[in-house]
């Protein structure tokens, strides 16, 4: 039997819960059996959250020992709290019950190093979720294959790895096929994540720039720039508006820097998922790990920096971007059901019964 861990958590309009929220759903429709694990006490005080973390999450892992059957499979997503206790328990129901454990990865804090005001960066816990922990389970689900080649660096065995290519963005609804004026940001808008927009907004645009997200500090914007607030994941695909979904980060306007800019090298921004599945090519940083992607699916331009976006927007032919459109829209309704989680678990399960 495969099961699934599933997080409690808030609901709040980022992101940020999309993605595992996604992932639970085609577990669970792929028949798999849900483990629920209590919500993190944020509000407590740190002294609290250890007793917490050592004494509730203690139980519910040391309680899969006798709930779960020998040979059972299960899903954990990477990062989750706890990770010293689930380096200690994972080897013990591997050792007793022969579980096997398969992680999808979120995030890796030992390659993006915090966000500034939003994730402190902990080296210590950081080298035990992305190193230790990690090399204990029978399957990795990589973002792609600059993270993979990451991953084997710190000592991940090539054959437990599977690359998921891009991440899914369920959505039930069906995207109608319009074209729409100037570039979207969508995602947290907070400085110290997205610095880069508030220097963009110092510049004179040549393009009508479309805001959506939290944390934006909303000074005066110039006409060509509008912020339409922060929506709930679900309700975005059918409310962003753009001819193109920017993918960037950083504190810079020539190339993605700082800790957030370089993460992009490896990681699968959960935005540009967003904007394929709202049905809207992408610009992305020549340099990110998913460029090559974009640019295999012909779903997106790469730029090596944000001037180069006028340029794009003035010199694309109508011809190319009716092409890039309608790869877009293919794309997208693969995303909207699951298809690459779906696709890298059946990889997952190939591998089990050999």
């Amino acid at each position: 039997m495969y099961y699934f861990i599933k997080v409690e958590k808030d609901l709040k309009n980022t992101a940020g819960i999309k993605a595992p929220d996604d992932i639970e759903k085609i577990s669970e429709e792929l028949g798999m059996k849900e483990i629920r694990f209590p919500k993190f006490p944020f509000e407590k005080n740190k002294v609290i959250q250890k007793l917490w973390l050592f004494c509730v999450v203690g139980y519910n892992w040391i309680s899969l020992l006798w709930r779960l059957k020998k040979n059972d499979v299960v899903i954990y997503q990477h990062p989750m709290y706890g990770v010293r206790v689930a380096n200690f328990a994972i080897p013990l129901l591997k050792k007793y019950k022969n579980i096997k454990f398969i992680s999808v990865i979120h995030d890796l804090e030992s390659l993006r190093k915090g966000i500034q005001g939003v994730i402190e960066d902990n080296e210590t816990t950081n080298a035990i979720a992305d190193k230790e922990l990690l090399s204990k389970f029978d399957k990795v689900i990589s973002h792609n294959p600059k993270m993979t080649e990451y991953l084997e660096g710190i000592g991940i065995k090539k054959e437990n790895l599977v690359e998921l290519q891009i991440f899914d963005y369920l959505d039930p609804s069906e995207i109608e096929e319009k074209i729409e004026d100037g570039v979207v940001i969508a995602g947290n808008l907070a400085k110290g994540k997205s610095s880069y927009i508030y220097k963009l907004l110092e510049n004179e645009l040549n393009f009508k720039l479309n805001l959506f997200g939290p944390n934006f500090i909303n000074e005066e914007l110039p006409e060509n720039v509008e912020y339409f607030g922060s929506l709930p994941p679900n309700k975005l695909p059918q409310k962003l508006v753009g001819k193109f979904g920017l993918v960037w980060d950083g504190d810079s306007l020539e190339t993605c820097s700082g800790n957030t800019g370089n993460y992009l090298k490896y990681n699968n921004p959960h935005k540009t998922s967003l904007y394929l599945a709202s049905g809207i090519p992408v610009i992305i940083w020549k340099e990110a790990a998913l460029a090559q992607f974009i640019e295999e699916n012909n779903v997106g331009i790469t730029v090596n920096n944000l001037s180069e976006i006028e340029f794009v927007m003035q010199n694309i032919s109508e011809g190319e971007y009716l092409s890039i459109k309608r790869n877009t829209m293919q794309l997208g309704e693969k995303l909207r059901n699951g298809y690459f989680y779906r696709q890298a678990i059946s990889k997952c399960k190939n591998d089990f019964m050999k």
